[in-house]
């Protein structure tokens, strides 16, 4: 059975065609991975950090990725992708797990709900240069 990928380090300018979220709770991944699966995504594609681990991966200002990651988040904070980043960034340093889940347009909205109801937070889809933000669906 395929298992997500934890903390494998690539460094993402923008993680195009992914759902992406924050999810508080580390027990809520195997429901979460089953209902993916059920759905048809590839548990194997599917990318977790976490810790400062992740956290370095993320690596929201540059400096774990050498010149070029430096140059691409110098870039990132003149536009709305340091919001983004300071957000995933944030839930890390609080210990909360950031998944992508890779998405073809058709689908985002179908996998953002997904991660909503496992109570994923910051859930958003990056496509070729833009970034949608799903409101978050309270729970009832």
């Amino acid at each position: 059975m395929n298992k997500p990928q934890v903390n494998v380090d690539y460094f993402y300018h923008r993680p195009v065609y992914h759902v992406v979220g924050l999810l508080a709770y580390e027990s809520q991944i195997p429901a979460l991975i089953e209902e993916l699966r059920t759905a048809g995504v590839d548990a194997a594609s599917v990318k977790i950090l976490c810790g400062e681990r992740g956290a370095a991966i993320l690596d929201e200002h540059g400096e774990h990725h050498g010149l070029r990651g430096r140059i691409v988040r110098a870039f990132q904070r003149v536009g709305y992708d340091e919001t983004i980043l300071s957000n995933y960034a944030e839930g890390l340093e609080k210990g909360e797990l950031l998944l992508y889940v890779p998405t073809p347009p058709p689908g985002r909205y179908r996998i953002a709900a997904m991660l909503q109801r496992h109570q994923a937070h910051h859930v958003g889809y990056f496509g070729p240069g833009t970034f949608e933000q799903f409101p978050f669906l309270e729970q009832t």
